[in-house]
């Protein structure tokens, strides 16, 4: 049998190991070590205006430059409050406080996403303007005689308060502008929702943009030069797509477990898939997984995922999100690592185990959608999963917040025939660590070591330092066994007759290995009769 390790050429003469790690077409991340995560996404600049007086600092990092994040406070000072960086970063460690952060900023293009809310006619009598932004409830109360200037420019200072926003606002005779903090078109997916509470009033009054929405206390208010996404009203005018291919080259060739980015446009997702794949190679062996999000429509999402069709690559998907798009990839990151044990889970990451099945766990603060409409049917779940993306849906013990359904990667065909060979994202992290076990195993137990064929008559030679294939074959036979005993392979008895250990035909000092790594399969379903006798 002659094995082919494609990437290692026979002529190859760098001492090593090399494994090209193969998975069902392509090949992540694994290893003891902690796993870390790589944020890519936009820092944000300088903001001074004065209606009402409002200012915030640039963050102060670098673009294209790989910095350590120890803490939400540190990503606000290093990436601007409110920033895709910081609203990352926090909603890692709201999932896992002690995870092993990184981020590179990437550079902002062009214009800034905004929307209109306007208000017409002074206030009759007493009453509250609610806004629900991002998951905060935040109250403005107004009082009789107040003017719509007045009412406009409290609920602006209302809302800059909230400095961990991805917009801030702005007033102007009674009409307040939110402006996103970061530039470009992604910002054009962030929700705004605002209703007005009438004294004494059980239901609030949501505002529209079709017409204007009577407050009960005698102003009106109305959405303009919005977007739409499902049945929310969004920031629109976002143009001009940022680049994360320098951000990418910063952060070769250093080994990041997860690579998260901002990004929900394929060309900056196909980039992030095409690092990936590069780095896997055998001769390099930097071994990671990327997510990166969709709050698009089912069919928009599933276009997304397809133009990628990669096992190193996820696509969280939410359609119609009240929380940024951005939020949402880095924290099913975090969970996928840590599990949902910081926020009263039971459900254990790949970074205890990393066969884990993540069917169901918890996300520590991405909330539901405002509508049922809005929210995935059964049907849309099913066929998200068919088609390459990991669908989020209504958690079903923490009302209101939502849980993963199941953690899958964005491959889903070859040639365009369906193909899941590498439907769940442990069948990637699996074959991973198995690769990172054996190298660091293999480098340990035969360094220095000499290459013999095998003998004649089976023994072993009794030369110090001197190996054969046959012995390298029962070691890595031992070491899968081993991974067998903790529940991260499978059959590997059964599969011993496909591990193969040869000399190379052309460089007599090579050993090439064909090893199988059957991975443990997770329980995804039970089913059954209760049949009635």
């Amino acid at each position: 049998m002659t094995i082919a390790v494609p990437g290692v050429p026979a002529s190859r003469k760098t001492p090593g190991v090399a494994f090209n790690v193969i998975l069902g077409g392509a090949g992540t991340s694994a290893g003891d070590a902690p796993i870390s995560i790589m944020l890519l996404g936009n820092k944000a600049a300088a903001v001074s205006v004065s209606s009402p007086t409002y200012a915030q600092a640039a963050g102060t990092a670098a673009v294209a430059t790989v910095v350590n994040v120890a803490s939400e406070s540190d990503a606000g000072t290093m990436f601007g409050l409110g920033s895709e960086l910081h609203r990352m970063a926090a909603a890692v460690f709201a999932q896992q406080p002690n995870a092993a952060l990184y981020a590179c900023p990437v550079a902002e293009a062009g214009t800034a996403a905004t929307v209109v809310l306007t208000f017409v006619t002074n206030a009759s009598a007493a009453g509250t303007v609610r806004f629900v932004l991002c998951g905060e409830v935040i109250d403005v109360p107004v009082a009789s005689g107040d003017t719509i200037t007045t009412i406009a420019s409290n609920c602006c200072t209302y809302i800059n308060a909230m400095t961990s926003l991805p917009y801030y606002a702005q007033n102007a005779a009674g009409v307040v502008t939110f402006t996103a903090k970061n530039t470009g078109p992604r910002a054009n997916t962030l929700v705004v929702d605002a209703y007005f509470i009438a004294s004494g009033a059980v239901v609030p009054s949501r505002i529209l943009a079709a017409a204007p929405v009577s407050s009960g206390f005698g102003t009106t208010g109305q959405w303009s030069s919005n977007g739409t996404l499902g049945n929310e009203f969004t920031l629109s005018a976002g143009a001009t797509q940022d680049t994360f291919a320098n951000a990418l080259s910063a952060i070769e060739p250093t080994r990041y477990g997860r690579i998260v980015g901002a990004c929900i446009d394929s060309t900056n997702a196909g980039r992030i898939s095409t690092s990936l794949a590069s780095q896997a190679g055998p001769t390099i062996q930097i071994l990671e997984q990327g997510i990166v999000p969709s709050v698009d429509t089912y069919a928009n999402a599933v276009t997304f995922a397809a133009t990628m069709n990669a096992a190193r690559m996820q696509t969280a998907w939410h359609f119609a999100s009240p929380m940024p798009a951005w939020d949402i990839a880095a924290q099913v990151a975090a969970a996928r690592i840590a599990g949902d044990g910081a926020i009263g889970g039971d459900l254990v990451g790949e970074g205890d185990d990393p066969a884990a099945n993540l069917n169901g766990v918890g996300l520590a603060s991405i909330i539901v959608q405002r509508t049922v409409d809005d929210q995935p049917t059964a049907t849309e779940i099913e066929n998200a999963l068919n088609n390459g993306l990991t669908p989020l849906a209504a958690s079903t013990s923490r009302p209101g917040f939502v849980e993963i359904v199941k953690s899958i990667t964005t491959r889903a065909s070859v040639g365009n025939v369906p193909n899941y060979a590498v439907l769940g994202t442990q069948n990637v992290t699996v074959p991973d660590y198995t690769a990172d076990t054996l190298r660091s195993a293999l480098r340990t137990a035969y360094r220095g070591a000499k290459l013999r064929p095998d003998t004649s008559d089976g023994l072993p030679p009794r030369i110090p330092r001197v190996v054969t294939p046959s012995i390298v074959r029962g070691f890595l036979a031992q070491q899968l066994a081993a991974l067998e005993s903790r529940g991260i392979l499978i059959n590997v008895t059964a599969n011993l007759p496909l591990l193969v250990v040869e000399i190379n035909g052309t460089n007599p000092s090579r050993l090439d290995c064909e090893i199988p790594a059957a991975v443990i399969p997770g329980l995804d379903i039970i089913t059954g009769n209760v049949r009635q006798l």
